[in-house]
């Protein structure tokens, strides 16, 4: 009757229908794409028997798709699942924090650089209830989504702040939604012209004392280029280890790779992350 193909490297989704004569007369379904945190619609279509449509997500990774028949009567609804959509950092933190679950540890989570917490590795470990965390963001408008997006979690926690390695005042580069915020301002620069990007002082508080005042065995890092910084001004290290590598220069990645090698951690790549596991 209908099929459901997920394209995890393009994030495509697409539905395909053969013949659809039992719905009856009208012989066609309607489809919504929503997101699993937020419940917003990305995507809505009708489809007849033998057609196809297709929705690319792009940064919005995670979403269920619902079929309804012609009187927007539900049929089925296809839930997002990690172990058969999810790329290889998504899947290998599904089953890190699953594993720890069934041992009966409590897993807590320091994510830095939450956005308004649509999309990011985190994500469905969070939604499943698989952790604790602390989300932590710098931009004062994504943060306010945060808040709302998570408003009825209860396994989580928020700060508004800008974490860096020394936790001294810093220059913080903002404009447009706010997903691109940083203390440099070349990242911005990607998306952005120059008269879109506003400058403030703003104080941070420093990485190590996060770490200090919390248990946190896993952390989660998408900050803009100060990945690399981060995970190397630590102090104690987390058994689990997700970065965005996609901004870092080529010396960042190296000097990254001997500080896993010194720490006894290996890693793999996806996508333009990575994952690092503490043996």
């Amino acid at each position: 009757m209908f099929e459901i193909k997920y394209d995890r490297l393009t994030n495509t989704t697409r539905i395909e229908t053969k013949n659809l004569n039992i719905l009856g007369e009208d012989k066609k379904i309607k489809v919504e794409i929503v997101n699993i945190i937020t419940d917003e619609i990305h995507y809505t279509t009708e489809l007849g028997s033998n057609m196809w449509s297709e929705w690319k997500g792009g940064d919005v990774v995670m979403s269920d798709v619902k079929i309804y028949d012609d009187n927007w009567k539900h049929i089925y609804t296809q839930k997002w699942d990690v172990l058969l959509q999810g790329d290889e950092i998504e899947k290998n933190l599904w089953v890190y924090l699953k594993k720890r679950q069934n041992l009966n540890f409590k897993s807590r989570g320091l994510i830095i650089g939450t956005h308004d917490g649509r999309n990011g590795h985190w994500i469905y470990p969070i939604k499943e209830g698989l952790s604790e965390a602390l989300l932590v963001d710098g931009s004062e408008t994504q943060f306010k989504e945060l808040l709302h997006n998570y408003r009825d979690y209860t396994n989580v926690e928020f700060m508004n702040e800008i974490v860096t390695p020394d936790g001294k005042e810093v220059e913080w580069f903002q404009g447009g939604e706010g997903y691109t915020d940083s203390v440099f301002k070349d990242i911005p620069l990607i998306y952005l012209n120059d008269n879109q990007i506003t400058k403030q002082f703003r104080k941070s508080i420093s990485i190590n004392e996060l770490m200090k005042k919390n248990d946190f065995d896993w952390i989660h890092l998408d900050v803009e280029g100060l990945d690399a910084d981060l995970i190397l001004a630590l102090e104690n290290t987390p058994s689990v280890i997700i970065f965005e590598s996609m901004n870092l220069k080529n010396h960042q990645l190296s000097d990254l790779k001997t500080w896993f090698k010194n720490n006894n951690y290996e890693h793999l790549e996806s996508d333009g992350n990575i994952i690092a596991f503490q043996k």
